[in-house]
């Protein structure tokens, strides 16, 4: 019966008799794992913040975003204000739309959103 010839694994626990290049036994320093590097902070272009809340917000709300209003930058993240059709009609002019006001961490995630007034698409102007 032939047998399976699987390469080893090496053992973590067991001592090595490594050398470095000039034959000598590598420093603690060299032998140490390297650490671990903070997390930087990406730079995000505000059309991709735009997208990914125009995305996310319709998987919550699972209404359309028509258009963004308001884009801007807070203490702790993204600001921005959008249109979303929550009933489309016909003719369109009579859609009725509504302001939502969404919150995004330094990362783009949505972390709060509140619907402001609803309107007709037609309506023209703040509300009397």
């Amino acid at each position: 019966m032939a047998r399976s010839s699987k390469p080893r694994k090496p053992d973590p626990d067991a001592a090595t008799n490594e050398t470095d290049v000039d034959g000598r036994a590598p420093s603690a320093a060299a032998a140490a794992p390297a650490a671990i590097p903070r997390a930087k902070t990406v730079r995000r272009r505000p059309v991709d913040l735009i997208d990914g809340a125009r995305s996310q917000l319709k998987a919550l709300t699972g209404y359309p975003v028509d258009s963004v209003s308001e884009f801007g930058k807070t203490d702790d993240g993204w600001k921005l204000t959008v249109a979303v059709v929550e009933l489309r009609r016909i003719p369109p002019s009579t859609d009725v739309l509504a302001e939502y006001v969404v919150g995004l961490d330094p990362d783009g995630d949505i972390v709060d959103y509140h619907r402001g007034r609803r309107y007709y698409r037609d309506q023209v102007g703040e509300p009397e």
